[in-house]
Parts: structure tokens; sequence; C-alpha cells
């Protein structure tokens, strides 16, 4: 590289000749970059292939389970028919059934017609903690809250009697099983073994992130569902999303402490996760270089076009 350099500072013409040099960096990198498109494409088909075989391995152990509990006794059926629900509710989002789970769930405390608001509260609560553990990503949390207001909204508007306690519990609820996953995420990082620090390395940024504007993720997940429901149920959540925003501390509370014990934690990525933003900091003073070397050729140009206009009206003046 350093005698490609040398070459071009002898050329004439040094703007082409940085240009023919640039050119084939990118031709280079382009063709390294294609590829390795091509193979997230693949990778990603892989995902899918492999996330449907997981679903069906666990359905397949499931069903295994339920039937060997056939054979049992009652006492240990119960038992071990408890323990295989258990763990279908923490195997929700793989087995992707947390749409039907959570309508089947209200549907089913409608049915009793007991404590409708709490009971849907303790409902969503458990399946937003169980789906979501301690997988605080954004998209994740988005995902599962969505899923289930939007199941809750449906439900509302069809069982209008009842609209207001599964609309309020299902709000509230999820709010509490985000706080609760954002609960036991805090206390993995007490524990977290020296094989995870990597991932969570390459994370840092994204994880506090994610954690800093949990409140307002909630808070707009529950508006953008409520644009998407009928008249009635939108007036009801967004009324439901005001009343979130004043009680929403407990979980921003929460996610800060996450965000404090996180950098107290592994302040080796908190360093590295500095010197990242000093790499931002030169990449911005880069571009505002750039940007104003792109502002002086245009203002170059313009007042050159200006002069060659005056130019050209003195010289009909004159003849």
């Amino acid at each position: 590289m350093e005698d490609k350099i040398k070459d071009i500072l002898k050329e004439k013409d040094l703007t082409q000749a940085i240009a023919t040099l640039i050119n084939e960096i990118k031709e280079k990198k382009e063709r390294d970059i294609a590829e390795l498109i091509l193979e997230i494409d693949r990778l990603n088909r892989k995902v899918e292939h492999e996330k449907e075989s997981l679903k069906t391995k666990l359905k397949e152990a499931f069903d295994l389970l339920e039937e060997f509990a056939k054979e049992l006794e009652k006492e240990e059926k119960d038992e071990l028919i408890k323990a295989i629900e258990i763990n279908k509710l923490k195997a929700l989002d793989f087995l992707g059934i947390l749409k039907e789970t959570t309508e089947a769930a209200i549907i089913t405390t409608l049915e009793k017609n007991e404590d409708i608001e709490e009971t849907i509260k303790e409902i969503t609560k458990n399946l937003a903690f169980e789906t979501i553990d301690t997988k605080v990503d954004a998209k994740h949390i988005k995902n599962v809250s969505k899923t289930i207001l939007l199941v809750a909204a449906d439900i509302a508007s069809i069982s209008i009697n009842y609209s207001d306690e599964i609309l309020k519990g299902a709000v509230f609820g999820i709010k509490k099983g985000i706080l609760k996953s954002i609960e036991k995420f805090k206390e993995s990082i007490e524990f977290t073994p020296m094989e995870a620090r990597e991932i969570i390395f390459e994370n840092y940024n994204k994880i506090v992130k994610d954690l800093e504007n949990i409140d307002d993720l909630y808070i707009s997940c529950v508006k953008e569902v409520a644009n998407s429901s009928e008249a009635g149920i939108k007036d009801k959540m967004v009324i439901l999303s005001k009343e979130l925003e004043s009680t929403i501390y407990k979980l921003k509370n929460a996610a800060q402490e996450t965000i404090d014990t996180l950098k107290a934690k592994f302040s080796d990525l908190a360093k590295e996760a500095a010197s990242t933003t000093s790499i931002f900091k030169e990449k911005a003073q880069e571009a505002k270089k750039l940007g104003i070397r792109a502002f002086m050729i245009a203002k170059a140009a313009i007042d050159g076009a200006i002069k060659s206009a005056k130019d050209a009206m003195n010289k009909d003046q004159n003849s």
C-alpha cells in the first residue's frame, strides 16, 4: 500500500490517481461484502430451518412426556403434568404458541368470571416473564409484548363488558413481566461465567441502550397496538398508555440499576465502550472535515459560475 501511495504522489493528476486507488480497494472489498451478504442470507435460511427443527423436537418431547404421564398413578401423573406445563411456558417462544396460549388463558379467565383484571394481570405477567426471561433485547421484548397485547385487544373487542379489565390487566401485567425479567437479568449479571463475557462484550452498548429506552419502548408498543385496534379499544388503550406513563418509573429505575450493575461488574467493558465512543468522535470529525470540503468545492463552483456569468455580461456590454 505504501508503495502505491508513493507512486500516486508522482502522478500529475492526483485526483484521478487517488480515485483509481480507491476504486481498486472498493472493488475488492465490494466483492467480499457481496459474498458475505450471500453467506448471511444462507445462514438466515439455516437459522429458520433450525428454529423449525427445534420447534418440532420440543413438541415431540412434550407429546412423549404427556403420553407417558397417562400411564402413571394420579399423584405422579399430576406432578408430571404440572412439570410439563411449567416447562412449556418457558418454551412458548420456541414452540411458537405464545399467541394461542395467551388467547386460551384469557378466555378461560372470562369463562370463570372471577377477579378478571387481577387474573389477567398475573397471567400476562407470567407469560411475558417466561418468554422474555433474561433476553432483554428491545426487539424481543417488543415482539413478546405486542403479541400478548394484540390478543388482549382482540378479545376485548368482542367482550365489551370486560374490555376494561382485559386491557388494564394485560397492559400492566406485561409491564410487571418485563420488570421481573430485568430484575432476573440483573441477578444473572452477578454470576456471569467468564465464557459469557464475550457475548456481553459484543452486545454491551446495545444492552445498555435497550435498557435505557425500555420504558419508552413499552409505552410506544401499547400505543402501536392501540392505533391498530378498533376505535373503542383504541380510546381505552390510549388512556391506559397515559396512565402507564405516570407509573412506569419502577421499570425505568430497575433498568437503570441494571445498567449500573452491568457497568460495575464489567468496568473493562465500559472502558471498551468509551474507546468505541472516541472512534465515533473521530469519524464525526472526519465527516465534518469532508463536509466542509464538499461545501468549499460547491462554493467554488458557484463562485466560478457567477464570475463566468459576470464576465460574459461585461463582454456583451463592451461589444
